[in-house]
């Protein structure tokens, strides 16, 4: 059986030249998941030994078992970096499980390129708290949006309706 027989994840499959709708919604992801340009080219600087000497310092201060567990947008954007920088895909590979364990390598990883990602993963967090907020009170975001609305307009009106202090209230 030939190497070639087998399917491969990967693979990059022909097809055409420009970029297609789905292309498009993949760097809008890629966007909203923090992976850019500036993230590309500091991975690209990466080295195991950074790695490493970081994962000293880890050890000798907070531990790295207490950073718990990856959120979704981690996850997420770990799996898209990895994708896109194949440096990192070949440094995480020299490293796990050999030197570091795969936990303590996105610990690293986070830490490092906290610079770059840090925005991104905070608008994530606060979209996410805006949806939660939405299916809690059982409401669309229209409806939200109505009621601020309402709201300022409410507070306008009665600030228009409060009487003028400059005037003497006897007069």
């Amino acid at each position: 059986m030939a190497f070639s027989s087998f399917t491969w994840p990967f693979r990059r499959r022909a097809g055409p030249s420009k970029p297609s709708a789905a292309a498009e919604g993949k760097e809008e992801d890629a966007e909203a998941l923090g992976v850019t340009p500036q993230l590309l080219d500091f991975l690209r600087t990466l080295s195991p030994d950074a790695f490493k000497s970081s994962a000293l310092q880890l050890h000798q201060g907070a531990s790295a078992e207490a950073a718990g567990e990856l959120s979704d947008w981690q996850q997420r954007h770990a799996v898209l970096v990895l994708a896109r920088a194949k440096e990192l895909a070949k440094v995480r590979y020299d490293l796990c499980p050999r030197h570091m364990k795969d936990k303590q390598f996105w610990t690293i990883y986070f830490l490092l390129a906290r610079t770059y990602i840090l925005p991104y993963e905070l608008r994530a967090i606060q979209k996410e708290k805006v949806r939660r907020m939405e299916t809690d009170n059982g409401k669309s975001k229209d409806v939200i949006a109505v009621e601020v609305e309402m709201q300022e307009s409410k507070c306008s009106r009665e600030s228009q309706t409060l009487p003028d202090d400059s005037e003497p209230e006897g007069s």
